[in-house]
């Protein structure tokens, strides 16, 4: 008589994120590196960052496909970072499947683990970009030890146990962690019936960035002005502007023009990427596929710009498992599963779900106004300064000097 197999046991993985420029923290500036190796350490960097690029671009292509008409935000690097720590409880065609699904640089668990811990190291004492891992456990079951001293030590994530059949409590627990590390903006991350009895482990990532413009947008300057949603559809917004050197490139290939935003005291700036035309938006989002981050930022030079961007604020969910799938990372979901390294017990496990939410606020708000007063320049003829308006839809991303995407997005309207 053939022996019956034991139905695999759910592992949640969760992603939440929430990005706010604003006045309000006190700012620590990106932490310098002190190591003879700093050539090596970029080159590191840079090679980690053009991957999550990738995974970004990838990413964000199934997202526009299945969410069309929404406005979108999302961390690549939220998603990445709860991701891989499944990936090392994985084992065989799973582990391979994630190795190549994420765009991982190396398949051996301790490479997989530095890589991502030089990213949270980086910021673990930053006041602007809060990056916080977590790991729930089913009461009764302990990790295994190797799992556990990666997550623990590489991915700074503490393992907490909770008994999922009790699913309000469990959810109640995750969910309040989640939001005090976003500042409350992230609630109800999880819903209660998704958890049970045979829910074995949670893995949350989530990340908090509240960051100060360098160069702020006086409030008095904003206008109700108008926004094409497309070719004949318009709405009303406020317009936030600004006039100031920036970095701004002119993109002939991809029929449009980028500007950055730099935020104070820090390596980290959001990057709009504005078709030329009223109706660009899918065209550029095709190119974009096919285009890196780093040769966008390539192509910015410093020039005097008057910007106009609208004030806006967006809150996106996905469940990614479909996303994933798409992507190769099908086997995870599926009872041939193999997870054997996350447990003790010699249990079968496979992904239930991966929930992301995110939101963004972007308005005039930055750091005090004698630092940031309105650059003007005085007998320079206003054909000399770029205009950027963005008064249709456009590509977003918030990003390090790296050039490594933590937020993405797009702006609809």
């Amino acid at each position: 008589m053939k022996s019956s197999t034991p139905h695999p046991r759910s592992i949640w993985i969760l992603t939440a994120c929430w990005l706010l420029p604003l006045l309000g923290l006190a700012l620590s500036p990106f932490p310098s590196v002190h190591s003879a190796d700093v050539t090596m350490a970029d080159a590191a960097h840079q090679e980690f960052a053009r991957r999550l690029a990738l995974f970004s671009i990838n990413v964000y292509g199934k997202l526009s496909a299945q969410k069309p008409g929404e406005n979108i935000v999302f961390s690549p690097f939220s998603i990445q970072t709860c991701a891989a720590m499944a990936r090392l409880g994985a084992e065989k065609e799973t582990a391979t499947q994630l190795d190549q699904g994420l765009g991982l640089a190396s398949s051996d668990p301790e490479q997989i683990a530095q890589s991502f811990h030089q990213v949270l190291a980086a910021y673990q004492d930053s006041q602007i970009l809060r990056i916080a891992n977590k790991i729930f456990v089913m009461d009764g079951y302990q990790l295994r030890q190797e799992f556990d001293q990666l997550l623990s030590k590489q991915f700074l994530s503490a393992a907490q146990s909770v008994d999922f059949s009790k699913n309000v409590q469990a959810a109640a627990t995750i969910n309040n962690w989640v939001e005090q590390r976003t500042n409350h903006l992230i609630k109800d991350l999880v819903p209660a019936s998704v958890l049970n009895s045979a829910s074995r482990l949670v893995l949350v990532n989530a990340i908090h960035f509240k960051g100060a413009w360098q160069h702020q947008f006086s409030k008095h300057l904003t206008r109700p002005d108008t926004f094409h949603l497309d070719g004949e559809r318009t709405v009303r917004v406020s317009m936030m502007s600004l006039k100031q050197s920036l970095r701004y490139a002119d993109l002939p290939a991809l029929d449009a023009t980028a500007l950055e935003l730099p935020y104070k005291d820090s390596d980290l700036s959001m990057l709009i990427v504005l078709p030329k035309t009223k109706t660009g938006l899918p065209a550029l989002e095709e190119k974009l596929r096919l285009t890196t981050l780093s040769q966008i930022t390539q192509a910015l030079y410093e020039t005097k710009v008057a910007l106009k961007l609208p004030r806006f604020k967006a809150e996106f969910q996905v469940e990614l498992s479909d996303v994933f799938q798409k992507l190769g990372m099908s086997r995870m979901f599926s009872d041939q599963a193999e997870f054997g390294k996350m447990l003790q017990s010699p249990e079968p496990l496979k992904v239930s779900a991966i929930i992301h939410k995110a939101f963004i606020e972007v308005n005039e708000e930055g750091t005090e106004a004698a630092a940031a007063t309105v650059w003007r320049v005085m007998g320079v003829a206003a054909f000399n300064r770029k205009r950027f308006i963005a008064n249709h839809p456009f590509a977003f991303y918030v990003k390090n000097h790296f050039d490594l995407p933590i937020f993405a997005g797009r702006y609809l309207g």
